[in-house]
């Protein structure tokens, strides 16, 4: 089919309703829509096929109007990743779903996808390695290894900043990035110094923080939020939950039951707001017209795009300044022979290269799952090599402290989200005093672009929080005046 060029304020043609759910459609479809396409009724452009995303766009299409999902991956699901071709099928991103997720819940039901308990494995005993030497929990509150406060020597260092946030300053989880929070919203690393923390201490803390790329990179609130949330999981006696075949499979579904299209491999470059509607352009020359937008990618993702009008200065400011979370993951496996005879001692947290080890067993064969997760700048040492190479470099990390496991690990597979075009990170790394002051601005809708992610939830965070957004953003949507 050949397209014609739109003219300025024609209706322009519809695309059929066609789902793009693999990269080879998309690719064959890239050049059969025509190049501007606009609906015939009330539409809604949503860009990014993330839970958010497609939770806005299910909901705008039970509600009667016409949505087009824009993706630049190959794939749906966002940062939601399961990895079906790794022995064990692990959670690359997405990884948690609570009981209490309510909105979660809600959707896979409605939808027919199964929720169940993650598939038992055996965890290892986590151990701690310091200084190249290994600790239990029982031999770290005398280890002369350990640096902390002898008031908290007892406390292994992966459980520190939690004991320490263990009573957040707000009521409701809602209410942390509410204004009178604003003393709170300052670097962790000072706080923590204001613990008794000394320098030794501090980078220890610092070796693994899993909310920023550094502690002093780090608001303190944001931390307490994190906390909050385990807490109110425990409150509301919260159990995980797996979706039976591998987190993906909602997503999937939820793209699967969208009666408009959604075009992957299409990455947004401009967003044109003309008083009666927004034109999304897209890198391959496709422009999508719309009645309104929902821009549900994550804020490095956003940062690059073109905004026409621009977008308010605090908000324009905030897509500037926020940064991601790097996390870099690794997935090995070995035999149960192999594992015994590597030497190492079962999941591991630690100050070295390779951040983390969590091990889980086979209870059938004994075989050993292991993910290797490193957070923040500690990234950046893998992130600058080619992927072949990290894995290599990962594997040679931890045989400088086992020799034994050389040549007996498999590597199986390497996820680095800092480098990631489409999120730049797993979630936002917020600093001092950018909860206060970008928070809200990241929210508000401009010239008919409303705005979701995980990063503009309030009551929750990760896969549920996606879906609170992406609920905001519909509403907001079908609220505006005239619709």
């Amino acid at each position: 089919m050949t397209a014609e060029p739109t003219k300025p304020g024609s209706p322009g043609k519809l695309i059929g309703r066609r789902r793009f759910l693999g990269a080879a459609i998309a690719a064959a479809a890239a050049t059969a829509l025509p190049r501007a396409i606009r609906a015939q009724g009330r539409r809604v452009a949503v860009a990014g096929a993330g839970l958010s995303g497609l939770h806005a766009a299910l909901m705008l299409e039970q509600a009667g109007y016409e949505t087009v999902v824009i993706e630049g991956r190959d794939r749906v699901g966002g940062r939601v990743l399961t990895l079906d071709d790794v022995p064990g099928s692990p959670e690359a991103g997405g990884s948690q779903i609570g009981s209490n997720y309510r909105r979660l819940l809600a959707s896979a039901a409605q939808l027919g996808v199964e929720l169940a308990p993650p598939t038992a494995r055996d965890a290892l005993p986590m151990n701690y390695l310091i200084d190249g030497v290994v600790e239990t929990r029982q031999s770290w509150r005398l280890s002369p290894r350990n640096p902390f406060p002898e008031a908290l020597q007892q406390i292994t260092p992966d459980r520190l900043a939690s004991f320490l946030l263990r009573e957040p300053p707000f009521a409701q989880t809602s209410d942390w990035h509410d204004n009178s929070m604003a003393e709170h919203d300052v670097a962790a690393s000072a706080w923590l110094r204001e613990q008794g923390l000394n320098d030794a201490a501090l980078a220890l803390v610092d070796a693994n923080n899993s909310y920023g790329n550094t502690l002093a990179g780090t608001s303190l609130l944001s931390l307490y939020r994190v906390v909050a949330g385990f807490q109110r999981g425990a409150r509301e006696g919260a159990s995980l939950l797996a979706v039976t075949g591998g987190n993906m499979r909602l997503p999937e579904a939820m793209a699967a039951n969208l009666q408009g299209p959604v075009l992957l491999g299409e990455t947004v470059t401009e967003v044109a707001s003309n008083g009666g509607g927004v034109t999304i352009r897209c890198a391959s020359g496709l422009a999508i017209e719309a009645d309104a937008a929902i821009m549900s990618l994550p804020v490095p993702a956003l940062r690059p795009i073109s905004f026409s009008p621009a977008l308010p200065a605090r908000q324009r400011e905030a897509l500037d300044s926020i940064a991601f979370n790097k996390v870099t993951q690794a997935y090995l496996s070995a035999s149960a022979e192999d594992w015994e005879s590597s030497a190492i001692p079962g999941s591991v947290w630690s100050d070295a290269e390779f951040g983390r080890l969590f091990a889980r067993r086979a209870a059938d064969s004994g075989e050993v799952f292991a993910t290797v997760w490193i957070n923040g700048d500690d990234c950046d040492r893998y992130e600058a090599l080619p992927e072949a190479e990290a894995s290599e470099r990962i594997l040679a990390d931890i045989a400088k402290i086992w020799p034994d496991s050389q040549g007996k690990l498999r590597s199986h597979a390497l996820v680095r989200w800092g480098a990631d075009r489409f999120c730049r990170g797993s979630w936002p790394a917020w600093q001092a005093g950018q909860i206060g002051r970008y928070f809200e601005a990241l929210r508000q809708p401009a010239n008919g672009v409303h705005f979701a992610g995980e990063h503009t939830a309030s009551e929750f965070s990760g896969m549920e929080g996606a879906f609170e957004s992406g609920e905001r953003a519909a509403r907001e949507v079908m609220a505006t005046a005239g619709w």
